[in-house]
């Protein structure tokens, strides 16, 4: 019997430019001549090891890259990791080029791909995304002729972040990225911030000439994050206000990695829209260029959960501001919650995990006409820092299915209360509960409900009227809590705005 031995060779090739003539100059001559143009309008300075950068035509974007860019020149460096938003697929993680792709190609040359780094972070699940994200992808392309300007023919990692990639697994990717950075290594993000206009399904700002300063400064409240190199901040205030920040995702990465592995400062060195060239305010979008200054070193490990204490007066004080903050956020869709990150540290009870409630209330004339809650909902286990809670909690209250949706022109007319929950514990029965004391979760056939504290004590309820009221709230008889029903209660700190 013969045996038929065959041999799988990955076939070399070059990826070509996929928006040269589009996106840039597909002549090397007038490409040369727009990018050195553009490095012009930046400044010098010490070169930075991480730079984060935007990728649309550069008629519109070339500036404000140049200013992210020119103060690499001359620099030198043995390994540039690429980190951008995926256009064509929708996936999570990091994706890398195809095991045969050895350069990336514009009018001005080729790039060398790092294949070593490439395979070393081909053998991690973080990095399994799809091959073909890369194929007709613009964001990578479009900073490799400024590379090419600035520190010449350097082997890269070209990489292409899923936009279903969450802050943890943004942080495993960082992890695995640590092990390639170190002196001589740079790293790029590629991003577009907030896009506006029906093209871009995202119209939460009026249509006129104040468009241009309102994104401005949206995306620099939004850019000062990644400066600040605060990875929550920039996250929280993205999703909470559902900007359209395409590069989100492959922003948080290196964030992380900057938090982790990374010793300096950011800066941003420039917000500016594409209305600026334009003039066209029905389809407007912003870019920003940050630069971070430092060394790379070993991974640190962030500091652990510190325990719940008692809230002092100043961190009930930052946490009602935060809970406004997202609330006006969230429905203005400005850059609130940004600015209340660049204010307060998340230290002591904040850094701590922690259930909590956020109730908004109605008052004055509206209190008397429609009653006081307008919504309430939290959590009761302590899952996540007291900081990440609050946001999530504020969020859901605005969107408490007992009532229609908040809407931001009735901020003004609310008041907001938070209640941070102690551990639960289980009671035998209802004699063990104290009115005004204890907040109840009450749980029987698969249906649950909770009352904090307070509802007895603003409402005056006896114990047989509260619980009875807890049943009819989980769906369940008004006498249900006095058979087969199981009780749990907690504390709270309960604190408002005044």
């Amino acid at each position: 019997m013969g045996v038929l031995m065959t041999t799988n060779t990955v076939r070399a090739e070059v990826r070509p430019p996929a928006v040269a003539g589009a996106f840039y100059a597909g002549n090397a001559a007038q490409l040369e001549r727009d990018v050195t143009g553009y490095l012009r309008g930046g400044a010098g300075g010490v070169p930075p090891v991480a730079v984060i950068a935007p990728h649309a035509g550069y008629v519109f974007s070339g500036a404000t890259a140049g200013k992210a860019f020119a103060a690499l020149a001359g620099a030198k460096f043995t390994r540039v990791i690429l980190l951008g938003p995926s256009h064509q697929a929708d996936f999570r993680g990091g994706a890398l080029p195809a095991a045969g792709i050895t350069a990336f190609a514009t009018p001005l040359g080729e790039m060398p791909v790092d294949r070593a780094a490439v395979a070393a972070l081909a053998r991690w699940p973080e990095f399994a995304g799809p091959t073909r994200a890369h194929d007709r992808e613009h964001c990578l392309e479009v900073e490799l002729p400024f590379l090419q300007a600035t520190v010449g023919a350097v082997p890269i990692v070209p990489i292409i972040v899923g936009h279903s990639t969450d802050r943890t697994l943004a942080l495993a990717m960082a992890r695995r990225l640590a092990e390639l950075v170190g002196p001589g290594t740079l790293v790029v993000a590629s991003s577009d911030f907030t896009h506006h206009g029906a093209a871009y399904g995202y119209e939460p700002f009026p249509e006129d000439r104040s468009l241009p300063a309102t994104l401005t400064a949206l995306a620099r409240s939004t850019a000062g994050r990644a400066a600040a190199v605060d990875p929550r901040g920039f996250t929280e205030q993205i999703d909470t206000s559902s900007d359209t920040v395409c590069g989100a995702r492959p922003i948080t990465v290196l964030l992380e990695l900057l938090a982790h592995a990374f010793r300096g400062r950011g800066t941003v060195v420039d917000v500016t829209t594409s209305a600026a060239v334009s003039g066209d305010l029905a389809q407007v979008v912003a870019y920003a260029g940050v630069d971070f200054d430092g060394s790379w070193g070993p991974w640190r490990d962030g500091p652990p959960a510190p325990p719940l204490t008692t809230l002092s007066a100043a961190e009930q004080k930052a946490v009602l501001a935060l809970a406004r903050a997202t609330l006006e956020t969230h429905l203005t869709h400005a850059g609130q919650l940004a600015d209340w990150f660049a204010a307060n540290p998340v230290t002591g009870n904040l850094a701590a995990p922690a259930g909590v409630f956020v109730t908004v209330n109605n008052i004055g004339a509206k209190a008397r006409a429609q009653g006081k809650l307008r919504g309430c909902i939290g959590t009761m286990e302590a899952r996540e820092p007291l900081v990440d809670a609050i946001v999530e909690a504020a969020v859901s209250a605005a969107h408490d299915p007992r009532f229609r949706a908040l809407d931001a022109s009735e901020l003004p007319q609310e008041a907001l209360e938070v209640s941070v929950l102690s551990p639960m514990r289980e009671v035998a029965g209802p004699e063990e509960i104290v009115l005004g004391t204890h907040g109840v979760l009450l749980s029987k056939g698969g249906r649950h409900a909770v009352f904090l504290p307070q509802v007895a004590t603003e409402t005056g309820w006896d114990l047989p009227t509260f619980l009875s009221a807890l049943a009819q709230k989980a769906g369940l008889p008004p006498d249900a809590w006095r058979r087969g029903a199981t009780f749990e209660v907690f504390t709270a700190q309960v604190f408002g705005e005044e």
